[in-house]
């Protein structure tokens, strides 16, 4: 009998890739080595206190921010050097999250730089200089291989707000005159110095106004059409559109400067990342990092503290002053998302908000304070004394204080968020309302039960079903070598240490910015 051998020949990849490409401005990353170029208070091993410790504490933290967002792809901003740069990616590799490749735009001598960690080799770089004047930072462009396809990213950092619009308009003509002769899919990314409304913003500012209202980013790259920005619905050469465009107004802003938000950083696409050939962008998926410890207890942004407001000593604490941004991108054709018909807030006249339509994750990066937000379907998980918890089925959980009157704990409802607050770190709703009563809700799959770690940036305001394991001296030792400290709001009820206890319906806090388990029973 004869035997027929079948052969099926198939794709080399079998699954659409994913990955997520952020961006962040450190704020000043220096190393420890004297180069004569430094800011004045970066000058290593002098009254400043710019040393070992203080260098290792800014290292660590911005490592946490990176690690704690997790991208596969990340442009920097207000990078030093390469060696700066190596000691940053050691830093992340340290908590986790390896991406061995690297580059950084310094074949000028400007005090600081654009620089760029990888998961994906790269398969080159170069620099863009916008002119030959030293103090005109180079765009740094980088192709790198993903999956077999080419991405290239270009990570700028333009001249600041400090001076007019005429210098940032340099380098935004070098990076379009770049862009047209490119062929294939990029991203545009980095610390623009410019708001997403530039063209708007400039006409009020005649500081800033000395192109007579031409724009780097809104009119050389093109983000701006007629009297808005254009949207990746109509987006086409040469045309890009700016993903701040996906969220409401109130939340475009990655920068505080005293009270003045603005959406300094930004990630800018062509038409070609919404085909159905090579890398797309996944819809709806912009966002910025906001953690917790990101902010001070005011809301303000916890950027790296220095004594005599900022031109003092280096005092070891903070991040930077500005929030990272990110986005998620994939080897599969561009789709929009089921939700694309989700409203953003628009000024009504006599200046009344409408409300927009949003999940409990963005409640997490909107700013404190009188808000109008509707989450089409929470339940309620958790109700004690002055505390519930609500939590979108498939999505993040949230406290509220106080208002919960409306609240009745295993139903389920359409509700509009009227106010947030942050407390000790912590966001939590203050007033709510009941917009319609969706019915019983089945709470068992909602909860975590016997949670193998607990982790502050996504099970705070959580609710754990059942966790086990022994007291000691306040804390509860689980999992394997894990331990969480234990809130008893009786004190009288708290174990012996040593005991083995069962904790039942217990919500995550937090203490110190660390999770804690809040016994109120």
């Amino acid at each position: 009998m004869r035997k027929i051998a079948i052969i099926l020949l198939l794709p080399l990849t079998l699954f659409a890739l994913e990955f997520r490409v952020a961006s962040y401005n450190v704020e000043n990353l220096f190393d420890l080595k004297k180069s004569g170029t430094e800011y004045t208070e970066y000058i290593p091993f002098t009254g400043y206190g710019w040393n070992e410790k203080t260098h290792g504490t800014k290292l660590k933290n911005i490592a946490r921010v990176i690690c704690d967002m997790k991208p596969d792809i990340i442009g920097l901003q207000e990078i030093e050097s390469d060696e700066a740069l190596g000691s940053l990616q050691r830093s992340v590799a340290r908590c986790g999250l390896k991406l061995p490749y690297r580059a950084v735009a310094d074949s000028k001598p400007t005090t600081v730089k654009t620089a760029l960690l990888s998961k994906f080799p790269i398969i080159y770089k170069r620099e863009i200089d916008p002119d030959e004047t030293t103090g005109t930072r180079s765009i740094l462009e980088v192709a790198v291989s993903i999956d077999g396809k080419r991405l290239t990213l270009f990570v700028n950092h333009w001249k600041s707000r400090s001076g007019p619009e005429s210098r940032r308009v340099v380098s935004a003509k070098a990076l379009m005159k770049r862009l047209k002769e490119l062929n294939g899919d990029y991203i545009v990314l980095g610390d623009f110095n410019s708001n997403w409304n530039e063209p708007k913003e400039i006409l009020r500012s005649k500081r800033l106004n000395d192109t007579g209202g031409v724009t780097g980013i809104g009119h050389i790259l093109k983000t701006w059409r007629g009297k808005r920005g254009v949207d990746k619905r109509s987006v086409a050469p040469p045309y890009h559109t700016d993903l701040w465009l996906e969220l409401p107004p109130q939340r475009r802003w990655s920068h505080n400067f005293y009270g003045r938000k603005g959406s300094l950083d930004h990630i800018i696409l062509p038409a070609s990342m919404f085909d159905e050939r090579g890398i797309n962008y996944v819809d709806r998926s912009f966002r910025r990092f906001t953690p917790h410890y990101l902010f001070k207890k005011s809301g303000a942004l916890f950027r790296w503290q220095l004594a005599k407001k900022g031109h003092g000593k280096h005092l070891g604490a903070g991040y930077s002053d500005h929030l990272p941004i990110y986005a998620e991108f994939t080897t599969e054709p561009f789709s929009f998302a089921k939700r694309e018909n989700r409203k953003e807030s628009v000024e009504e006249p006599g200046g009344d908000t409408k409300s927009i339509e949003a999940s409990v994750e963005d409640l997490y990066e909107m700013a404190p304070g009188p808000c109008s937000v509707v989450i089409p379907e929470v339940a309620v998980i958790y109700k004690k004394g002055p505390f519930a918890i609500i939590k979108e089925p498939g999505g993040r959980a949230i406290l509220v204080y106080k208002d919960t009157a409306s609240l009745s704990p295993g139903r389920r409802y359409k509700v509009l968020i009227e106010r947030i607050y942050r407390y000790r770190g912590l966001q939590e709703v203050t007033e709510i309302s009941v917009l319609k009563d969706l019915g019983g809700a089945e709470i068992g799959p909602l909860l975590l039960d016997n949670p193998e770690s607990i982790d502050a940036n996504s099970h705070v305001n959580e609710v754990i079903g059942e966790i086990e394991g022994v007291y000691r001296r306040g804390y509860l030792y689980y999992g394997r070598d894990r331990k969480i400290k234990l809130y008893y709001k009786d004190r009288s009820k708290r174990p012996k240490s040593g005991d083995k206890i069962v904790l039942h319906n217990v919500r995550i806090g937090l203490y110190k910015n660390r999770p804690e388990i809040v016994v109120e029973y």
